[in-house]
């Protein structure tokens, strides 16, 4: 016969008052502050869901060195591209990290709505991520032809989709720049035809230089490196007033709905992340981006810098949805 469980010990009423009164400072203490004291305690990761060398990389390389130098203990911020899967998979490994602040990532915004708009993706939840900030302003869209392209203007851009629909070079169909395409040339009556395939917006811009497509849209910044360079012309803006003298804007053009498409690069950690890490973080981003360095960098490449808290942030990625999901059977379709 098995030998009975020995009993539990009894215990009184004065024992457990006296072992709850030892125990609750250390139930009552969240395991974040003794995180937060000690954070960061080694290397951060930065995962960049995209190819290297295009936009998003450019702006995470620049500016990560600079925030690290603002965060209470000096560590490395790693940037690492995960570039498979169009950016679900980058995304996807952040969602799933473990919620420490040692793992951070930037986002394509719309592009990651348009992405789970096409591909049908539940891996991640957007709406559960804890953002950080934005990494600029949200930039306007410019259309540009080759320097070397029979197109001179948007009228000759016009005149051509009249008779034929007008080649744009574009990424895939998850990628912001295409939506701008989409959207824009819908709003602009302009008849198109997508050429896609190209790895970032260095590769499609680089596709219409050469004649592989008619004209490109692409973010501001990005394309007035290949402006400066001569190897671009500049024919339209979406911009409310033109930055570029001389070449019309979304007033002239009677589409004033062309300003509300931007491009976002806001940051952000897993889901669940402490509250007092995500304030660290966000704070570090903040002071980077009013950096001396980052300032004179951005100016020099058209960029504005405009630092947010992660409650602005998740209130313009809110709005930025309830845009684009009115243009979503576009986006989807092509």
């Amino acid at each position: 016969m098995n030998a009975s469980p020995p009993k539990p010990p009894h215990l009184s009423r004065r024992d457990v008052i006296a072992a709850a009164a030892t125990l609750a400072p250390a139930l009552l203490m969240p395991a974040s502050v003794d995180a937060a004291a000690s954070y960061p305690a080694r290397n951060i990761q930065f995962i960049i869901p995209y190819q290297p060398g295009g936009g998003f990389d450019t702006f995470v390389r620049f500016v990560s060195p600079v925030m690290e130098t603002h965060l209470p203990n000096r560590v490395a911020i790693v940037p690492i591209n995960v570039t498979t899967g169009g950016g679900t998979r980058g995304i996807t490994q952040l969602y799933r990290a473990k919620p420490d602040g040692y793992t951070l990532g930037i986002f394509d915004v719309p592009g990651m709505f348009i992405q789970q708009a096409v591909q049908g993706t539940g891996a991640y939840d957007l709406a559960r991520f804890s953002w950080i900030g934005c990494m600029g302003e949200g930039e306007r869209y410019f259309i540009g032809v080759g320097a070397d392209s029979p197109i001179k203007s948007y009228d000759d851009l016009k005149a051509l989709s009249a008779k034929r629909p007008a080649k744009f070079a574009v990424t895939g169909m998850e990628g912001t720049a295409t939506a701008a395409c989409i959207i824009g040339t819908e709003l602009l009556g302009i008849r198109r035809q997508l050429i896609t395939g190209y790895r970032g917006s260095s590769e499609y811009i680089v596709a219409a230089i050469r004649g592989d497509s008619d004209a490109v849209i692409s973010a501001a910044s990005t394309m007035m490196k290949f402006a400066r360079a001569k190897s671009i012309r500049i024919i339209a803006s979406f911009e409310t007033r033109s930055s570029i003298p001389g070449i019309p804007d979304a007033t002239s053009l009677g589409r004033p709905e062309l300003d509300a498409i931007t491009v976002e690069r806001p940051v952000a950690g897993p889901p669940a992340l402490p509250a007092e890490l995500q304030n660290i973080l966000s704070a570090a981003l903040a002071k980077a981006l009013t950096d001396p360095k980052v300032v004179a960098w951005a100016k020099d490449n058209d960029i504005a810098m405009v630092p947010k808290t992660p409650q602005e942030t998740a209130a313009l990625i809110a709005r930025q949805r309830a845009f684009f999901d009115k243009w979503r059977k576009y986006l989807v379709t092509g």
